[in-house]
C-alpha cells in the first residue's frame, strides 16, 4: 500500500465505524456510506439513491445493528446519488425507529425536497440509475447549523463506546454544493479521529495510490467556496478520512497527504480546462483533452465507461460554469 491504507471493503472499521460499499450502479467502488456504532445510538452518514438503500438495511441487519438504534441521518449534501434515497430510508425505517432524525441545515431540507431539476438533469446523464425522490415530511428533520470556524468547534452531541467519548461536529464545507457539510467525531484530547469528506476533498478512485479528481459537477460548484473549505478541513489533520466516492483513508499523515494532492490537483484541473477552451472553446473538445489526464487517476475506468465519460463531461461542464464560460 506504499506507506498509506486505504480501505475499501465493507465492515467494520473499528470499534464504532463501519464502511459500506453499496455497489451503486451495480459496480464496486462507485460509492461509500458510513455507519457509526454507539450506546446512544446509531448514525449513518449518507443513504444513497433509492436504488441503494434497501442495501443499506441489509447492511444493518447482517452486522446486527438493531434498525430500532438509529438515531440520525447525516448527510454529506443532496445530490441523487448521496441522499436521494433518504425519504425511502426513512420509510424503510421509521416503524422500528420512530424517532429517527435527519441532522441538515435549511439549505439541505431545501434541496432534498425540492429536487425536481437537479433529477432531470441527473436522468439526462445516467438514465435509470438515478431512482426516484419524494418529499421528506419535516417532522423527519432537526435542523442545525453546521459550524464555519475551525477555531471555533462547536459540539452538537457526545456518544459513547466502549468508555470512549466522542464530540459529534458538522463543518459547513460549500462548495460542491453550498449545502455540503462533513460530520466529524473528535476524542477527549481533541484529536479528530474520523471526518467524513462526502466530495469536499475530491473523489477517489484508485486503490493503491492516493490520487484524487475533481468534483466540479453542475450546477452549484463554486471553485473558490470549495478550495475555502479545503483549507478548512485540513486544519483539524484527522486520522482517517470516508470519501462519498469512494472508500476510507486510514492514518493522519495519508490523511494530509490526500488533502493536500486534492487541493493541488484541482487547481491543475482548472488550469487545464481553461487552457483548454482557450485553444477551442468548446466543450466537446476540453473533454478530449482533458480525459487522459483524469484516465490515469483510476483504476476501475475504462475507455469504453459511458458512466465514467459521464461524470468527466459533468466535471468539466460545472468548471467551465464557474468560469463563466458556459451558462446553466
Amino acid at each position: 500500500m506504499n506507506g498509506h491504507e486505504i480501505i475499501l471493503d465493507s465492515g467494520k472499521v473499528n470499534d464504532y465505524l463501519h464502511h459500506v460499499d453499496l455497489r451503486a450502479y451495480g459496480s464496486r467502488r462507485i460509492l461509500s456510506v458510513y455507519i457509526a456504532e454507539f450506546e446512544e445510538g446509531t448514525l449513518i452518514f449518507d443513504t444513497g439513491s433509492s436504488l441503494d438503500t434497501k442495501k443499506l438495511m441489509r447492511y444493518l441487519k447482517k452486522s446486527e445493528i438493531e434498525l430500532s438504534s438509529v438515531k440520525y441521518i447525516i448527510p454529506s449534501h443532496g445530490h441523487f446519488d448521496h441522499n436521494g434515497g433518504t425519504w425511502q430510508f426513512i420509510e424503510l425505517i421509521k416503524n422500528y425507529s420512530p424517532e429517527i432524525k435527519i441532522l441538515a441545515s435549511n439549505a439541505m431540507m431545501g434541496l432534498l425536497n425540492d429536487f425536481q431539476y437537479h433529477l432531470d438533469r441527473a436522468r439526462r446523464t445516467y438514465g435509470n440509475f438515478v431512482g426516484e425522490m419524494k418529499p421528506i415530511p419535516p417532522e423527519y428533520f432537526k435542523i442545525i447549523t453546521p459550524f464555519e470556524n475551525p477555531e471555533r468547534l462547536e459540539i452538537l452531541e457526545k456518544f459513547h463506546v466502549n468508555g470512549i467519548e466522542l464530540g459529534l461536529a458538522i463543518l459547513s464545507t460549500p462548495g460542491h454544493t453550498h449545502d455540503h457539510q462533513c460530520p466529524l467525531f473528535i476524542k477527549e484530547n481533541g484529536e479528530v479521529e474520523f471526518m467524513f469528506f462526502g466530495e469536499a476533498v475530491g473523489t477517489l478512485y484508485h486503490s493503491t495510490k492516493l490520487l484524487t479528481m475533481p468534483t466540479s459537477m453542475p450546477v452549484l460548484y463554486n471553485h473558490k467556496k470549495y478550495m475555502n473549505s479545503l483549507r478548512k478541513i485540513k486544519q483539524f489533520k484527522p486520522i482517517m478520512g470516508g470519501f462519498g466516492h469512494f472508500g476510507l483513508i486510514k492514518g493522519r499523515d495519508s490523511v494530509k497527504e490526500i488533502i493536500e494532492e486534492n487541493e493541488a490537483f484541482t487547481e491543475l484541473f482548472r488550469k487545464k480546462v481553461m487552457e483548454y477552451y482557450q485553444e477551442k472553446p468548446e466543450t466537446r473538445y476540453v473533454v478530449e483533452k482533458i480525459t487522459p489526464l483524469l484516465m490515469e487517476r483510476s483504476d476501475i475506468a475504462r475507455d469504453n465507461d459511458s458512466t465514467f465519460k459521464g461524470i468527466i463531461l459533468g466535471l468539466v461542464y460545472g468548471m467551465l460554469m464557474d468560469l463563466g464560460y458556459r451558462k446553466e
